[in-house]
């Protein structure tokens, strides 16, 4: 059994505030100045930081309830002490990510949520992004009555909402990578690889949370499941990095072509300096590292690869996102490629601020009010 230091009682919700506050200065931009002044995204790059924060926060609750939930299913009960810790985690990863694209979609002075609610009354079934929002409205309320079940110690009820959240989570996630990967016109979203990096990158992040949950928290972990979980997430970190290396190896076979041209903003252009760094070495190769030489067995080395590891998933999806965008949609038709660029603005990066901040005054405001510890 691992044991850590006690941390703080009101560390967390100071924290939490501290970074929510943060966010005010991205929130008076939007209602002073309008979103057109204060975001960065433009006609040729229309997503941005926040539509890849709300990626970002949906992933880590996809991931932290998938493991939890199926740990639950199959029977291995090895998060039970921390099941509601975890199911609680998830939730206010996922409201924080409703935070996010709450400000991505326009001001509130516009009502962008009521237009967004008439247009998806309309039902567009053709439309991958209203099924992605049919099932989000589906697994978010799931998610909720399953913790409540927890409380209640309902564990037959708890399993069969667990059943259904557990499948909706995974269809849900992997519909919003599908709401990128069915544009045709930007072809690095447009291949299966882009949606399977999505499902692995939330699963690393899943893994990772509850190692910093675990070892910030004097939670205990049996040795075996540490190094099942830790097994586990070397085999995720080398399937991104073979992903990575097949992309890179296809695409060098297209000299010239549109994809061929749009990779090399990640090989050779404005995202190498994140594609190498921050990506492969800081979020695949190091951590891989560090767990070899740990054994599979340090908490301590466990907790720094998943910091890591979620740096790196967090830069894949902004790379991904924003990199799909760079080479401008006109240019397959003209006879010289043609790049964009984008940088997040002051407001943008605090908003994203915020919505940490969010996630973790949630987890916070649940565990001072909610009893969390099981009993088993």
């Amino acid at each position: 059994m691992t044991k850590v230091a006690k941390t703080p009682k009101f560390g967390l919700l100071f924290l939490s505030l501290a970074l929510c506050a943060v966010g005010l200065v991205g929130i008076c931009s939007v209602f002073l100045n309008g979103q057109e002044a204060s975001y960065n995204v433009s006609r040729e790059v229309p997503l941005g930081l926040l539509l890849m924060g709300y990626a970002f926060f949906v992933g880590i609750s996809v991931g932290v309830a998938t493991i939890a939930t199926a740990d639950h299913l199959f029977g291995f009960h090895a998060f039970s002490k921390i099941s509601r810790h975890l199911q609680l985690l998830a939730i206010a990863a996922l409201l924080a990510a409703f935070w996010l694209i709450f400000w991505e979609l326009g001001s509130p002075f516009k009502l962008q949520v009521l237009r967004f609610v008439r247009y998806y009354f309309n039902f567009a079934v053709e439309s991958p992004i209203w099924w992605m929002s049919t099932f989000y409205l589906i697994e978010t309320p799931l998610l909720i009555i399953e913790l409540i079940l927890m409380l209640k110690n309902s564990e037959k009820a708890s399993f069969y909402a667990g059943i259904v959240a557990f499948i909706m989570g995974i269809i849900a996630f992997s519909t919003l990578s599908m709401v990128f990967a069915v544009n045709a016109a930007r072809p690095i979203w447009n291949t299966p690889s882009f949606t399977i990096s999505f499902i692995f990158g939330a699963l690393i992040c899943g893994v990772s949370v509850i190692f910093a949950f675990i070892y910030l928290t004097k939670k205990s972990l049996n040795e075996r499941i540490l190094r099942n979980l830790n097994i586990f997430m070397f085999l995720l970190l080398l399937a991104v990095l073979f992903i990575n290396f097949w992309n890179a190896v296809i695409s060098s076979y297209g000299a010239g072509s549109y994809l061929t041209k749009n990779f090399e903003v990640f090989t050779n252009g404005n995202l190498s300096f994140n594609f190498y760094f921050f990506e492969i070495l800081v979020g695949i190769l190091l951590p891989m590292i560090l767990l070899i030489l740990s054994k599979f067995q340090n908490l301590k080395i466990s907790f720094l690869a998943g910091i890591l590891a979620i740096i790196g998933v967090f830069f894949a999806r902004f790379d991904g996102i924003v990199g799909g965008q760079l080479v401008r949609v006109e240019s397959e038709f003209l006879g010289k490629i043609e790049f964009g660029s984008y940088c997040p603005s002051v407001a943008e990066i605090t908003i994203f601020i915020s919505g940490i901040g969010v996630m973790l005054f949630i987890y916070a405001l649940g565990k001072t009010f909610l009893n969390l510890e099981s009993e088993k």
